[in-house]
């Protein structure tokens, strides 16, 4: 017998059956969690390597970005490769082949880099690797702007006040600051003096790096207590 006569036949019985499919589509509905972006790899993996300084683009290529380039050039499933030199910034992108582990690729590139690290210039920061998903993705992007405040001052109220205050919301899980600039020191090296004392400039950035440290020196344990000692030195 066909399904149309048997319907036909049995109308409670039929009713009765596409009632349960549209009740557990219903509470299915409502139980199956919300996820919008599926994490998953863009299949690319970052280094980002600051120097201070204010090294041109010329030098950060020779320096930085060309044998970074050749320590990851045998990295493998490698599909291709981006780099971008710019004034105190080196970033050389990897594109990977579709279906690879990207946990393993990134494992992979960190002891590649490993091998050119002590190789880089001191002025150079301490490298960022990156893997970006889909969940890195932001959900929502909010703009800053003021008429009467600078963009130091519009940093600092974001990074302290703003910030904190959306990562106390439930439900957010990351708070990501961009734009604007943070509060720097600038040192202005008078040449006649480096010519007069024989100085390269190298020098003089190097001893200024050496001097502006924060660092742990040490801690006093006292009952239940243990108190950190810090050597602060950073430039007020």
């Amino acid at each position: 017998m066909d399904l149309p006569k048997l319907a036909t036949k049995r109308p409670v019985g039929t009713i009765m059956l596409f009632s349960a499919f549209v009740l557990v589509g219903i509470i299915s509905l409502f139980r199956l969690p919300i996820e919008l972006y599926p994490n998953i790899s863009f299949g690319e993996i970052s280094i980002i390597v600051n120097i201070r300084g204010g090294i041109p683009p010329t030098e950060v290529e020779t320096m930085v970005t060309r044998p970074i380039e050749e320590a990851l050039s045998t990295v493998s499933h490698m599909d291709s490769m981006l780099s971008i030199s710019k004034e105190g910034e080196s970033t050389v992108v990897l594109s990977f082949e579709p279906g690879i582990n990207m946990d393993f690729a990134a494992l992979e590139v960190r002891e590649k880099f490993a091998r050119v690290k002590n190789k880089l210039p001191r002025e150079a920061e301490k490298p960022v690797i990156a893997q970006f998903k889909r969940s890195d993705v932001p959900m929502m992007i909010l703009a800053v702007t003021s008429l009467r405040r600078t963009t130091e001052e519009i940093r600092k109220i974001v990074d302290e006040q703003v910030k904190e205050r959306i990562k106390r919301i439930t439900g957010v899980a990351n708070v990501e600051v961009g734009g604007g600039r943070s509060r720097k020191i600038l040192v202005e090296v008078d040449q006649r003096g480096l010519v007069k004392y024989s100085l390269p400039l190298e020098r003089v950035i190097a001893s200024i790096s050496a001097n502006n440290i924060n660092l742990l020196s040490g801690e006093i344990k006292r009952e239940r207590n243990k108190y950190l000692i810090r050597t602060m030195g950073e430039f007020a």
